[in-house]
């Protein structure tokens, strides 16, 4: 559901209508078989949207934020004490420099990608 909210919020109706027609019509499908016909209502999906709209939104509204804020601080070019003193160290492993601020999709990416981390690990804590 938020991979179709996303889609929708990214302007791709298109692909969002594909995803909720084929993958999301037959994952409820399978539910409602296994658990009943009234496993999941429409109502009940409806508010799931809702949710997952909310959250798609405001996760592009932060990243938004987090970019204007990032491309504020961005340096430009490296400080001359840091060169100075990466000469004199072992020079590190070659990084690619970004060559711009990262994508509002990257930083959904990550923030998913963290939300997915910390749920795995909360029960893990609880022992």
């Amino acid at each position: 559901m938020r991979q179709i909210c996303l889609l929708r919020e990214q302007g791709d109706a298109a692909e969002a209508g594909r995803l909720q027609q084929n993958d999301l019509a037959a994952a409820v499908g399978e539910i409602r078989r296994a658990q009943g016909a009234d496993a999941l209502r429409e109502e009940h999906l409806a508010a799931l949207f809702a949710t997952e709209a909310g959250r798609v939104s405001e996760a592009l509204l932060t990243a938004e934020l987090l970019i204007q804020r990032l491309t504020a601080i961005w340096p430009a070019a490296p400080a001359p004490v840091a060169a100075a003193r990466s000469s004199a160290t072992v020079p590190a492993p070659a990084r690619p420099v970004p060559a711009g601020p990262p994508l509002i999709s990257d930083l959904l990416d990550a923030m998913l990608a963290s939300e997915r981390t910390s749920t795995r690990l909360v029960p893990a804590l609880n022992r």
